[in-house]
């Protein structure tokens, strides 16, 4: 009997579960269509956001999931850290110590490369890297070193298991970058009121075309009232209507699909875009002028 899931969530339901109503529903809309799913029908977390066998490998031994199992327990660790900054007051740091926040941040580029909104960069470095730099080396069986073979190579870079792969690795291939950056990590809060919105590409990064995970300032909602940034500084009067400035932006660049929790909020956020008149590059460039303080450096 095979018991190789099937399901592949790239936004995890623990995730999603920040932005659900109270009857962890939401409803989805389909920003390619513009129109909202079955006519707004509230759906569960497990619904949406996957991609059928979309980490699923196929072997000599038939499918492997081992890579979304790999995903799983990236979930299940940092899924704690989540749920404490749903209950925790802010001034008990929500709950989080120092030592979380690297986990955050993880959490960060593990998000980033799986989503599909990312396929065409993890592409762009199979053709542009050669396979040493992914870690992998191929070894002659004769003498145990390593050899160059073209043909070899270029049959891993164009086999679909690979890419699967690539979304897995990437993230712990690129972590120690993390060391050497020390821009903080703040948890901004908003009024519980608004409607809840997520979408299919969540992270803002203020460069649109390939951002550096790891050193470029990010804003990243948590659940539908904590969002975290990364700056220097905060500006230490945020605004409460930046938060709706920050759904636009997640609807904004939205591959397919955004969950809400309220219908009319998209259509508030799409007429409140069409009246800003700005790219999307400008109202997050727009964003971050906001949060972050000017007079620190």
């Amino acid at each position: 009997m095979n018991n190789t899931s099937w399901r592949h969530h790239y936004i995890p339901e623990f995730y999603l579960k920040g932005f659900t109503n109270e009857e962890n529903t939401f409803k989805i809309y389909d920003v390619q269509r513009k129109k909202f799913i079955r006519n707004g029908k509230d759906f569960s977390t497990k619904s949406y956001f996957f991609e059928e066998d979309g980490n699923t490998i196929l072997t000599d031994k038939g499918a492997d999931d081992f890579i979304e199992k790999g995903f799983a327990e990236i979930d299940n660790r940092v899924s704690s850290l989540f749920n404490k900054v749903r209950i925790a007051d802010s001034n008990t740091r929500f709950g989080l110590s120092e030592n979380d926040m690297p986990a955050l941040q993880h959490f960060v580029s593990v998000l980033f490369w799986r989503i599909p909104s990312n396929y065409d960069k993890i592409k762009k470095l199979i053709h542009e890297n050669e396979l040493h730099e992914f870690g992998l080396l191929i070894k002659s069986k004769l003498t145990n070193e390593t050899v160059r073979d073209e043909e070899l190579e270029n049959k891993i870079r164009n086999n679909p298991s690979f890419f699967k792969a690539l979304k897995l690795l990437l993230p712990n291939l690129t972590y120690k970058r993390l060391l050497d950056c020390d821009t903080p990590l703040t948890i901004q809060t908003f009024p519980k009121e608004l409607p809840a919105l997520c979408s299919d590409n969540p992270v803002i990064f203020e460069k649109s075309n390939f951002p550096d995970i790891y050193y470029d300032d990010f804003i990243f909602p948590l659940t539908n009232r904590h969002v975290l940034i990364r700056a220097n500084k905060i500006n230490p009067n945020v605004p409460v209507h930046i938060k709706i400035t920050i759904d636009l932006i997640v609807l904004k660049q939205a591959n397919k699909y955004v969950s809400c929790t309220d219908s009319k909020y998209i259509g508030m956020l799409e007429n409140l875009f069409a009246k800003q008149n700005m790219t999307l590059d400008k109202l997050k460039e727009m964003v971050f002028r906001t949060l972050i303080d000017s007079k620190i450096k």
